[in-house]
């Protein structure tokens, strides 16, 4: 609404692929706790729009086809965000008397983060960037991620995490590295067949609704 009444002509949203996967199956429906990240709701609301007001302003994510994977892979790039960003939930603890000014290092969140960047970043940096709290070095998680991998009896956490896919990918990819040799929690997660190559999760992939003009190069070619 905000940016129709001020003549906007788009609202891009940074909602990547894997936002679109359900968290839970019940009764053979797909149940998915962030839909409106998804490309169902995009798509819903992209139709709405232009039923209403003429598909201006636009809305699409600029991130829709792109993986969890792809999206690490890319951030790794830019050490100069490592001691800045946050994706723990105890660092958004509504409470802030509870609220963390660092990563907790233990929920489901701190798991995923730290799995999905292990291919691109070595042991020590992730280390750091958990100020010495890392998960991937803790056993007593291996069961967080065993849920994230879709190896448990447990669903998928009701979190903001990647596709079970993306997190075998990501372990495939991070086990081999010379800097994890010996790490109990990687050993118990394998070994794992029969999932998509590296390079389909590297690559664009899915419907998305980006325009021509706000197309990243990765789209273009």
């Amino acid at each position: 609404m905000a940016a129709a009444l001020d003549g906007r002509d788009a609202v891009v949203m940074s909602n990547e692929w894997s936002a679109s996967v359900g968290t839970v199956e019940v009764d053979g429906r797909s149940i998915n706790h962030q839909y409106s990240k998804g490309e169902a709701f995009e798509n819903s609301l992209r139709s709405v729009l232009a039923e209403t007001l003429a598909g201006r302003p636009d809305y699409f994510s600029l991130l829709r086809p792109f993986t969890e994977l792809w999206i690490a892979r890319r951030f790794a790039a830019y050490p100069q965000y490592f001691d800045h960003f946050r994706s723990c939930n105890r660092a958004f603890h509504l409470d802030p008397a509870r609220r963390l000014d660092r990563w907790c290092g233990r929920c489901d969140k701190c798991c995923f983060i730290d799995l999905i960047l292990a291919p691109f970043l070595d042991e020590p940096t992730l280390r750091r960037v958990f100020d010495g709290r890392e998960p991937l070095a803790d056993p007593a998680l291996v069961g967080r991620f065993q849920a994230l991998l879709g190896l448990s009896s447990e669903n998928k956490p009701w979190e903001c995490v990647g596709d079970v896919t993306e997190c075998r990918v990501a372990t495939l990819l991070a086990a081999p590295r010379r800097d994890r040799a010996g790490s109990a929690v990687l050993a118990a997660l394998g070994p794992l067949s029969g999932e998509p190559t590296p390079e389909e999760l590297l690559t664009p992939h899915g419907r998305h609704f980006v325009p021509d003009r706000y197309a990243p190069d990765d789209l273009l070619v």
